[in-house]
C-alpha cells in the first residue's frame, strides 16, 4: 500500500509538471504572434520611411529568434517543480529557454498599465526582443499549492470567501441547530404526557448531555465545520435549560443545587471556548445573566453567599478566559458590572439586614471599587487600562453597592454624601494625572461631563438634604482651588468645573431664602476667582469676561439681601444700593483696562461691554436724580453720575471732535438733570446753563484738545440761555436774587464777546 501512495504521489507531481509547461508553451505561443505582429508594423512603418534597409532592421530579430529555437530544441528532460526557482527571480544554472526566459515576475509598470500588474520579462541576461509587449497576466506559481498537491491528490486550491460561502458555512449551520433544537422540544412535547417527573428529568439531562458530546466530539475532529459548533451551542443550552426546568418547573432540586449545577455547566463553557471564545462567551454569559436574574425574588437569607460566590466565580472566570481580546475583556467588564449592580440594588434590597447580607456588600463593594481603580490608574500598570466610559459605569456601580453596604451597617446619611463626593473627587484626581496625554475630543468631552454633573448631583443632594449647611457657603471654598488651580495651570476641566458649580450653587439659593453668610461667600468668592483670572493671570478673555460679569451678579444678590436682613425696604435706598457698587465696579475695572491683556492688546468686545454698563449706570443715575425725594441720596445719585461720566473723559479729548461734542452733550444734561432734581428756579438753571456753555467755548478755543464743535455747542447753549432770560425769565418783580443773575449773565455774555475778540486777533477762529 505505501508503494502505490507513493506512484500516486509522483502520478500527481508529473500532472502538475505538465499542466505548469503547457501553461509555459501557450504564453510562449502567444508572445511569438505578438511579436510577429509587432514586426509586421515595425516593416511598415520602415518601408514608409526612404533612405533605411528593411533588412539591417530584420536580421538582429530573426538571429535572436533562430536562437531562441535551438534553445528550445536543446530544453532537457522534465525537472521536479521544487527545483524551479521563485518566480520572482531566474535560476542561473539552468539553460536560457523559451520557457524560463519568459519567467514571470512583477516589473515596473508599461504605459497604461497600472502599478503591481504583472507582465513578462526576459530572464538575467537574457535581451528583449524589439516590439515585445506583455502577456496577458497569469497566476503566479505558488510553491506551498505544490507541496498541497503532492501530499494529496485530491487537492483543490482553497478560494476566498464570498457571501455564498458564508450562507453555506455558517448562517446554514445555525439555522440547522436552531431546527434541531425545535425538533427535540416537539419530539418532547409528544412524549412528555406518557412519563413521570424523574423519567423526564432524567431524558432532558440525558438527551442534553449526548447532543452536548457528540457535538463536541465532531467539533474537536472537524473544527472548521460550523454545523457542529452551533450543535455545540445548541447542546449546551438544552443542559443550561434542563437545570432551569428541574428547578422552577419540577422543583426537584433546591436553589443551592441549582446554582452548583450551573457552575459546573459555566465550567464546562469555559473549557469547550478557548478556540471558539465569541461563541462562547456569547453561550457562556447568557446563562450568566439568566441565572442572576431568577434571583429577583430571593428572599432566603442562606441563599445569599452561595449565589453571591456562584456569580463572582461565573464572572472572575469569564473575566480572565477572555482577557487578552480587548473587545471581548470590554463586553465582560460591562456584563459583570452589572450583574453587580443587579446584585446591589435588586437582590440586596429584598433580603432583611443580616450577617450573610453584610458580608456580601462588602465583598462587592471590594470588587466595583476594583474595577473603579482600574478603569482610572490602570493604565499606570497596563497600557490601555484607562476607559473613561467604564470608569463612569464603574462609580455608579461602586456607589449602589456601597448603599447596601451603607444599609446594612447603618451609616449617616453624611456619610453617604462624602463617599459621593469622594469618588468624584477621585475621578478628577485621575484626571488630572493624565491632563498632558492625549485623548480622543469625545472620550475627553464625555470625561469632564460625568465629573462636573457627579458634583452637581452632589450639591443638590447637599442644597435638599443639609440646608443650613449649604447656606454656609462652605462650599465655595471647596471650589476656590479649583478655580485657582485651572486658571493657573490653563486648564480647561478645572475651570468649567468650578463656574458651573458655583452658577448651579447660587441658582439654588435664589429659589430659597437667600443667607447673607451664604452670598458674602459668593462674592468673595467670584471677586477672588475675577481677581487670579483678569489681574494675575489675565490670559484668556472669555473667563475673565465670565468672572466679570459674575461679580457683577454677585453684588446684585449681595445688597438686597443684605438691605434684607436688616429691614430696609425703601426703593430709592435699595435701588442706589444695587446700582452705585456695580456702576463704580464697572467705572474701576475700566479705570485699571480689563480690556487688555497680559501683552497690553485691547478686546474690543470686551471694552464695548464696559462702555454699555457704564451707560447704563449713568442712565440710572439719571433716573434716580429725578425720581428719589431725599436731598442726600440726590447728591449721591449725582456724584455718581459725574463719576461715571468723567471715565472716559481723556478718551473724549484725546479723540476726533466728534468725541469732544459727545462729551459737551453728557456733561449739559447731567448739569440740568441735577438742577431740575434740586428744583432751581428758572433764572438759576439759566445761569448755570450759560456759565457751562461759556466753559465750553473756552475748552473749545484750547490749542491741545479744542474743537469747532465744542465752541458753536457752548455759543448755542449762550444763545439759548439769553433768549430764555428775555422771554421768560423776565419779570418786573423786584428781587435782588433775579436783578444779580441778570447782571451776572449780561458780564458773562460780555465775556464770550470778549473771549472771541481775543482769539480773533490770535488768529484761531
Amino acid at each position: 500500500m505505501g508503494q502505490i501512495e507513493e506512484l500516486e504521489k509522483e502520478l500527481a507531481t508529473i500532472r502538475y509538471q505538465v499542466n505548469q509547461i503547457q501553461q509555459g508553451l501557450s504564453r510562449a505561443e502567444n508572445y511569438v504572434q505578438n511579436a510577429k505582429r509587432e514586426q509586421i508594423m515595425l516593416q511598415r512603418q520602415i518601408q514608409a520611411r526612404p533612405g533605411i534597409q528593411p533588412m539591417q532592421m530584420q536580421q538582429p530579430y530573426q538571429a535572436q529568434q533562430t536562437q531562441q529555437a535551438q534553445q528550445t530544441q536543446n530544453q532537457p528532460p522534465l525537472q521536479n517543480v521544487q527545483q524551479q526557482n521563485i518566480p520572482q527571480y531566474t535560476r542561473q544554472s539552468q539553460p536560457q529557454t523559451m520557457y524560463n526566459a519568459l519567467t514571470y515576475r512583477t516589473a515596473q509598470p508599461l504605459p497604461g498599465q497600472q502599478q503591481g500588474q504583472p507582465t513578462f520579462q526576459p530572464a538575467q541576461g537574457q535581451q528583449p526582443v524589439q516590439g515585445q509587449r506583455s502577456g496577458a497576466p497569469q497566476k503566479a506559481w505558488r510553491p506551498d499549492l505544490e507541496q498541497a498537491a503532492t501530499a494529496n491528490p485530491n487537492f483543490v486550491p482553497k478560494k476566498k470567501g464570498s457571501t455564498e460561502s458564508w450562507i453555506g458555512k455558517h448562517l446554514m449551520g445555525v439555522l440547522a441547530s436552531v431546527l434541531i433544537f425545535i425538533a427535540l422540544i416537539l419530539f418532547a412535547s409528544l412524549i412528555i404526557p406518557y412519563l413521570n417527573d424523574a423519567f423526564k428529568i432524567g431524558l432532558m439531562f440525558v438527551v442534553s448531555i449526548a447532543l452536548t458530546g457528540f457535538a463536541f466530539y465532531e467539533h474537536k475532529k472537524r473544527p472548521d465545520n460550523t454545523f457542529f459548533t452551533a450543535l455545540l451551542a445548541c447542546g449546551l443550552g438544552c443542559g443550561y435549560l434542563s437545570v432551569l426546568v428541574t428547578r422552577i418547573y419540577f422543583k426537584a432540586i433546591s436553589d443551592l443545587v441549582m446554582y452548583i449545577l450551573l457552575l459546573v455547566w459555566g465550567g464546562i463553557v469555559l473549557y469547550m471556548g478557548k478556540k471558539e471564545s465569541k461563541l462562547f462567551q456569547v453561550i457562556g454569559n447568557i446563562g450568566y445573566i439568566i441565572s442572576a436574574l431568577l434571583a429577583y425574588d430571593l428572599k432566603v437569607e442562606a441563599l445569599v453567599l452561595p449565589l453571591l460566590v456562584y456569580l463572582l466565580v461565573m464572572g472572575a472566570a469569564f473575566q480572565y478566559n477572555f482577557r487578552k481580546n480587548r473587545i471581548q475583556q470590554m463586553v465582560q467588564s460591562a456584563i459583570n458590572l452589572g450583574i453587580i449592580f443587579y446584585f446591589a440594588t435588586i437582590i440586596g434590597r429584598h433580603i432583611d439586614v443580616s450577617i450573610s447580607l453584610t458580608i456580601a456588600a462588602s465583598v462587592i463593594v471590594c470588587i466595583s471599587a476594583a474595577y473603579l481603580a482600574y478603569f482610572l490608574f490602570g493604565d499606570k500598570l497596563i497600557k490601555g487600562a484607562y476607559n473613561t466610559y467604564f470608569a463612569f459605569t464603574s462609580a455608579i456601580v461602586f456607589f449602589a453597592s456601597y448603599l447596601l453596604l451603607g444599609k446594612c451597617l447603618g451609616t449617616a446619611k453624611w456619610i453617604d454624601l462624602i463617599v459621593f463626593f469622594v469618588v468624584a473627587i477621585t475621578a478628577e484626581a485621575a484626571v488630572l494625572l493624565r491632563r498632558n496625554e492625549q485623548e480622543d475630543e469625545v472620550a475627553s468631552f464625555f470625561t469632564s461631563f460625568w465629573i462636573i454633573a457627579w458634583f452637581c448631583v452632589a450639591e443638590f443632594i447637599t442644597y435638599v438634604e443639609y440646608r443650613e449647611f449649604f447656606n454656609t457657603g462652605a462650599l465655595f471654598a471647596a471650589l476656590l482651588p479649583i478655580a485657582i488651580y485651572g486658571a493657573k495651570k490653563n486648564y480647561t476641566l478645572f475651570r468649567i468645573q468650578a463656574f458651573v458649580m458655583a452658577i448651579l450653587m447660587t441658582g439654588l439659593e435664589l429659589f430659597a431664602a437667600r443667607s447673607v453668610v451664604f452670598c458674602l461667600a459668593l462674592f468673595a468668592y467670584a471677586l477672588t476667582v475675577f481677581i487670579f483670572e483678569g489681574i494675575i493671570v489675565n490670559k484668556r478673555v472669555e473667563y475673565k469676561s465670565i468672572y466679570y460679569f459674575y461679580v457683577l451678579g454677585a453684588i446684585a444678590i449681595l445688597m438686597p439681601t443684605f438691605l434684607d436682613s436688616r429691614a430696609i425696604f425703601n426703593d430709592d435706598i435699595r435701588r442706589m444700593a444695587v446700582v452705585a457698587p456695580i456702576g463704580l465696579f464697572n467705572a474701576a475695572m475700566m479705570l485699571l483696562k480689563l480690556d487688555r491683556n497680559d501683552e497690553g492688546v485691547s478686546n474690543s468686545s470686551l471694552l464695548i461691554a464696559l462702555n454699555i454698563i457704564n451707560s447704563f449706570g449713568m442712565l440710572l443715575g439719571l433716573y434716580n436724580m429725578l425720581d428719589v425725594d431725599d436731598p442726600i441720596l440726590q447728591g449721591i445719585s449725582v456724584a455718581f453720575t459725574v463719576a461715571l461720566a468723567c471715565i472716559n473723559l481723556r478718551r473724549h479729548f484725546a479723540s476726533n471732535n466728534g468725541e469732544k461734542l459727545y462729551a459737551g452733550i453728557k456733561f449739559g444734561i447731567i448739569l440740568l438733570a441735577s438742577l431740575f432734581s434740586y428744583n432751581a428756579a428758572g433764572y438759576i438753571v439759566s445761569v448755570a446753563i450759560l456759565a457751562f456753555g461759556i466753559l465750553c467755548i473756552i475748552i473749545g478755543f484750547n490749542k491741545r484738545f479744542g474743537a469747532k464743535e465744542l465752541r458753536i455747542y457752548g455759543l448755542v447753549l449762550s444763545m439759548i440761555c439769553v433768549v430764555k432770560f428775555i422771554m421768560i425769565d423776565i419779570t418786573y418783580e423786584n428781587t435782588i436774587g433775579r436783578a444779580i443773575s441778570f447782571l451776572i449773565s449780561g458780564i458773562l455774555c460780555f465775556g464770550i464777546s470778549a473771549i472771541y475778540n481775543y482769539f480773533e486777533k490770535q488768529g484761531q477762529q
